[in-house]
């Protein structure tokens, strides 16, 4: 189909070497995550509202942002799962863009922030449990750890180090269901991997509202995750126009004072994220680089610093301050371990991982 995502796609020589706009997206979303939390984390931001809330009423930039994130990673997560000759060759790809920049992430913000600003003396810092723990739980994702001993203790909001790291457990459960469905070659039949998709992920989100609020939280993720690797299987069948962008936004707008706002809102920006994607033509200069990631590791710490030693700032200020600051340490972050990690991936990736071959593409490249 002509102005299809897949039409697109082939335009651009496939999803190798996408000519898309999801780079600046998804550095556009991380900074996004980071103006939502100023409104948290800034002593002088109680009682103020972001953008989203203020003069949207949809949720909070912040929620926002990472339902982009989860989208987004579907779409290429369905495409990674397509390219991969094996399930060994997919599951190493996902393991090497998710954890090496979490583990240094980690690492950093326990063995070099915490003890240089914590109110407890070094040795009983350095002799903590907590201190270790937060390592080894944060860094397997087994589960989040908020705390280290004695760091941010006085902040307003939260002592939490890096409040941010709790979606990445739930993007990490993404990818072991996409890969087992890649494993029993489901993939390979479109609407069996449609019906199993979308009916695991209405499940969830079902079950979850009579639960607590994190797992309503991970339900309402799921759901963006599984439409981001739905548009990707019907890539073919999707046409982006301005005008379906416009409709979408008229319905949202004509049901915000009903029940089903949030689900046309959530309709509407999930079109509108792949339209921006591939339609237009944003500028894209060459030294823009893939931070977003980083970005969004260090964006809540590098906030919390912020807040222990200017309290007054207000939720702008701290935004302004914030971003600069987390790019940069995103770029080190992006050319000393991800970027690397990718790169030793790729030489890895040449050598023949059996396990789980497959003779043809897991995902029909027509639709």
């Amino acid at each position: 189909m002509r102005h299809s995502i897949g039409h697109y796609l082939e335009a651009a020589g496939g999803a190798e070497g996408r000519k898309d706009n999801f780079l600046l997206i998804r550095l556009v979303a991380a900074t996004l995550v980071i103006y939502g939390h100023g409104f948290a984390l800034a002593a002088l931001g109680s009682g103020q509202r972001d953008f989203f809330t203020q003069y949207l009423g949809y949720r909070y930039s912040g929620d926002v942002a990472v339902a982009v994130f989860f989208l987004i990673s579907g779409f290429l997560v369905a495409g990674s799962l397509e390219r991969s000759k094996s399930i060994v060759r997919f599951a190493l790809a996902r393991a090497m863009r998710l954890f090496p920049g979490l583990w240094v992430c980690v690492l950093v913000c326990a063995l070099v922030m915490g003890p240089l600003i914590t109110v407890q003396s070094q040795a009983d810092y350095w002799s903590s449990p907590l201190t270790w723990s937060y390592v080894w739980s944060n860094a397997s994702l087994a589960e989040i750890q908020w705390l280290l001993p004695g760091v941010f203790e006085s902040n307003r909001y939260s002592p939490a180090v890096n409040g941010s790291l709790w979606t990445l457990p739930i993007e990490g459960s993404m990818y072991l269901y996409m890969g087992l469905l890649g494993l029993l070659g489901i993939f390979s039949w479109r609407w069996l991997t449609t019906a199993l998709i979308a009916g695991f992920a209405i499940w969830t989100y079902q079950s979850a509202q009579l639960q607590s609020v994190p797992l309503q939280e991970a339900a309402r993720l799921t759901l963006f995750f599984a439409c981001g690797a739905l548009f990707y299987i019907h890539k073919a069948r999707i046409p982006l126009h301005l005008s379906i962008v416009a409709v979408l936004a008229g319905v949202a707008w004509a049901c915000r004072h009903t029940v089903h706002y949030e689900l046309a809102c959530s309709a509407a920006l999930i079109y509108f994220v792949f339209w921006l994607a591939y339609v237009p033509r944003l500028p894209s200069p060459r030294w823009l680089l893939d931070i977003s990631y980083g970005t969004y590791l260090y964006g809540w710490p590098i906030q919390q610093l912020i807040a222990k030693f200017y309290p007054a700032a207000t939720p702008l200020q701290m935004t302004v301050m914030a971003i600069p600051l987390t790019w940069v340490v995103a770029l080190m972050s992006w050319k000393l371990v991800e970027e690397p990690a990718l790169q030793l991936f790729k030489r890895w990736s040449k050598k023949d991982f059996s396990l789980g071959l497959r003779r043809k593409p897991v995902v029909g490249v027509s639709g």
